[in-house]
């Protein structure tokens, strides 16, 4: 990868004679052979911060404001000194996650504050003129913010493809591939996030769904996303998004990196909230394709539809917000599905990626901007290849074909139970998948003598997991009877971990009585510890949750060996980390001292525990709490461990807790409120400063800030009170410590002045007005079937207050940020660019570690 200029369009037409890029600039780092340009900044001519694009029939492009209008943009040719036109479309739609042209109409997802009016719109020139003039709203999607709708593409079936994140509620009235039972479906409650965040969101969780041209017959083809923004089909008619993680949750063994997916009808991906998530061995879900890290995914471009060289020509471009790379993911065919490699192909600091689209003439156009950053639009395209590239033939495995058929037949369609249960015992993980999911649609009845007549272990798994999820109580005990008659020592690791799933599944959905449950625990009990973790970290569960009396001392007794991470967890370079402000200290603090998760697992399970328990045990469970409360996580790392602690103890006797506490390693812990009395006094005399005037002083910092008196300032307007800054501080508001590198002047400054302009669903708080119209304003901390649970104070985090739901009138997301205004208007000309100063040289410094 090599580093190219992005200069102004008027400035890189001087270059058009030239074969090779511009080199000089370090602004931005692309794959060579590959120019870019920026062709416009929507933010300089007050046009918003865009965040979809698409191209109509007419070649020219599309963009939306996330907060505000569409656009046409009609861009010059490559090499031309046309300049680029900029309009706004004259109607009154916008804020939209999702552009599409199709059937000559434009689709926009709206992602509206008045959640009842997100959702899928149709507009459309009603009387030929050329103007577009009649909103159509095709389907409601209740849901707002960063996780509300999102992006739409046009299948190669003719069926619109749409994707809502998890805060996004799917319409009354829909159809399913997969049997819309969804469930929480853990053994054990999932600790909800101790931040509050997507507390009360529950399966299926973030979805895709199809749509013909009229928005009717809406069809849920897949579930368990948390926040996948866009979708692509690839060269082979397959369908891939790129999902994100919970960046609050590193550190933890549920925590999964950003990814990418690899859409079949049917597929469930896991999600859940908190700690809830699935792993990705289970088999009722499917696995993504590519861990990639951290970050924020946001577009999906399909190699094929750009003119690049052939190298590009059978993956994706995905894009991560976050940290401003653009990664190239290779896709090669194997079995049902597809495995993945990636390489960066883009990357820039302050390049915050939102959307693209491939142009007519095969160059990839992109946006940047979101949460009202400066905003940018951009062409990439290839020096040496000014010809089509030549379209390869799609690929279709046999897998594939055998996979697609057995889709088909979920939703009642008519089937071929033979088929559907002769692929129960492929060996491809898809397979079996799907002919499971079309299992579901099968009567009872047939399921059962299917299952009577079976001796496979593989054939009467997937069975079991369909019965569990079916719910006919007949059916789910003679599966229970199924799975007994199964030798489990005789099993792989896979078959296992399955075996345990299938039946947690069944006392999840299912009655059983205390007879079987003996037999069970009986029969589980002596193959743990297995040589597995796999195995092992799915029967800790399962034997906590039948009582049995041995599991604590077995599991303590591993506590010492289980030291390891997450394995399945990328970390991305500390190159990558460097070029975002708000997750990349986070990141770097947590590989200098990483978390041991899978202790984090087995610690979880052992709290709800309630027999077999002896001082001793007590004493060495409750040490291993130092151990974690020691290491460094995300923002919701030290509070997910005081909810297991807080459960552990109520399986202690009274007596013991305040020395278990002890134990654990409560010194450790800094959660305390902000002494205002010792804060450093800033001399002042202030004023109301603007947003220009505080660009000013930023611009001018190099010259005249002084970095210890920055450091005092820090303190006193409170930043280190709601953010932190190389490793301390609070987390109330994003980390600091690379903002100057992350943001430009004029993003600092309008957020310094105006923190109520753009409040990410991260960090809101929420309104709640009580029956006797009192009202409460602050952070939803947690929330329970009866109750809620809200911080109104950011400066101090144990400030909390419980309420009951019954005692709530009403309750929504605030518009007023948690940051003050006008909390540098304390300090004087020089106090500020001492801040700014101090602000900078952290930046350098976390470069620099």
């Amino acid at each position: 990868m090599r580093k190219i200029t992005i200069l102004p369009l008027f400035l890189l037409l001087i270059h058009w004679g030239c074969k090779s890029p511009v080199e000089s600039d370090p602004n931005i780092l692309v794959q060579d052979g590959f120019i870019v340009e920026k062709l416009y900044s929507p933010s300089d001519n007050d046009q918003g911060s865009w965040v979809s694009i698409t191209k109509d029939d007419k070649g020219r492009l599309i963009a939306s404001d996330q907060y505000g209008a569409l656009y046409y943009i009609e861009v010059p040719k490559i090499g031309s000194k046309t300049p680029i036109k900029v309009d706004s479309i004259p109607i009154n739609i916008g804020n939209a996650h999702g552009l599409l042209w199709a059937y000559e109409s434009l689709y926009v997802m709206t992602n509206s504050d008045k959640q009842e009016e997100s959702g899928l719109y149709k507009v459309t020139d009603s009387n030929g003129d050329g103007v577009l003039d009649h909103i159509d709203f095709l389907q409601q999607f209740v849901g707002r913010g960063e996780h509300g709708p999102h992006g739409i593409i046009l299948g190669p079936d003719g069926y619109l493809y749409m994707a809502g994140g998890n805060h996004t509620l799917l319409p009354k009235t829909f159809s399913s591939v997969q049997k819309p039972v969804w469930d929480e479906d853990q053994l054990f409650d999932a600790i909800k996030d101790p931040r509050g965040h997507a507390n009360d969101v529950l399966a299926p969780g973030g979805w895709v769904a199809r749509t013909d041209k009229d928005g009717k017959d809406l069809t849920v083809i897949a579930t368990g996303f948390r926040n996948a923004y866009d979708l692509a089909f690839n060269k082979d008619g397959e369908l891939f998004t790129f999902d994100s993680d919970m960046e609050w949750d590193m550190g933890s063994p549920w925590y999964r990196p950003i990814r990418v997916c690899h859409i079949t009808n049917g597929s469930e991906f896991g999600w859940r909230t908190g700690s809830g998530k699935w792993p990705a061995y289970y088999p009722d879900n499917v696995p993504g394709i590519l861990d990639i890290g951290q970050g924020s995914p946001t577009g999906v471009i399909a190699g094929n539809t750009l003119n690049f060289p052939e190298h590009y020509q059978d993956g994706l471009f995905v894009f991560d917000w976050s940290f401003g790379t653009m990664y190239y993911v290779s896709l090669i065919p194997e079995g049902a599905s597809y495995r993945a490699e990636k390489e960066e192909f883009l990357a820039g600091a302050s390049l915050p990626l939102t959307d693209g689209v491939a142009g007519d003439d095969g160059a990839m156009y992109f946006v940047t901007g979101g949460r009202r950053l400066e905003s940018g639009l951009y062409r990439v395209y290839h020096s040496g290849n000014n010809k089509k590239t030549q379209q390869t033939e799609p690929i279709i495995t046999e897998e594939q074909q055998l996979r697609r058929e057995l889709e088909s037949y979920a939703m009642g369609s008519p089937a071929d139970i033979d088929l559907i249960w002769s692929s129960l015992l492929h060996s491809d993980q898809r397979i079996r998948y799907a002919a499971r999911v079309a299992l579901e649609y099968m009567e009872p009845e047939i399921i059962g003598a299917k299952l009577i007549a079976e001796n496979n272990p593989d054939a009467i798994l997937q069975a079991a997991i369909a019965s569990a999820r079916i719910g006919n109580k007949e059916l789910q005990q003679l599966t229970f009877d199924k799975l007994g008659e199964i030798n489990f020592p005789d099993l792989s690791e896979n078959q296992k971990t399955d075996v345990i799933r299938a039946y947690d599944l069944l006392f999840i959905r299912g009655e059983f009585n205390s007879e079987k449950k003996i037999k069970l625990l009986e029969k589980l009990s002596p193959h743990y510890p297995s040589t597995s973790n796999q195995v092992n970290r799915e029967l800790v569960q399962l034997l906590a949750y039948l009582d049995d009396p041995e599991v604590v001392e077995k599991t303590i007794a591993m506590l010492d060996d289980i030291t390891k991470t997450n394995e399945n967890s990328p970390v991305i370079n500390e190159e990558v980390t460097g070029r975002s402000e708000q997750y990349g200290g986070t990141i770097e603090r947590m590989k200098s001292n990483t978390p041991p998760s899978e202790l984090i697992h087995y610690a979880k399970a052992l709290s709800y525990a309630s027999k077999g328990w002896n001082e001793e045990l007590r004493e060495k469970y409750f040490t291993t709490f130092a151990k974690l409360f020691a290491a460094n996580g995300g923002e919701s790392y030290t509070g997910f461990l005081l909810k297991i602690r807080e459960q552990a103890l109520t399986n202690m006797p009274k007596s013991e807790h305040e020395n278990l506490i002890a134990l654990s390693g409560e010194e450790l812990l800094q959660v305390s409120g902000t002494d205002l009395a010792s804060l450093p006094h800033p001399k002042g005399p202030g004023k109301n400063y603007s947003v220009d005037e505080i660009i000013s002083l930023y611009n001018n910092v190099a010259d005249q800030g002084n970095i210890e008196n920055g450091a005092q300032m820090y303190k006193a307007v409170l930043c280190n009170s709601c953010h932190s800054l190389q490793g301390s501080g609070s987390s109330v508001g994003p980390d600091l410590t690379q903002i100057t590198n992350r943001f430009s002047a004029k993003d600092i400054a309008e957020a310094i002045v105006y923190p109520n302009k753009t409040i990410s669903d991260q960090y809101e708080a929420i309104e709640i007005t009580m029956n006797n119209d009192k009202e409460h304003w602050g952070r939803l901390i947690n929330e329970t079937k009866d109750t809620l649970t809200i911080n109104e104070n950011p400066l101090n985090p144990k400030q909390l207050l419980k309420l009951k739901k019954s005692d709530i009138k009403s309750r929504q997301a605030s518009k007023r940020s948690p940051m003050m205004p006008a909390l540098l208007n304390r300090l004087n000309e020089q106090e500020i660019m001492d801040l700014f100063a101090f602000l900078k040289s952290q930046a350098r410094q976390s470069e620099l570690q």
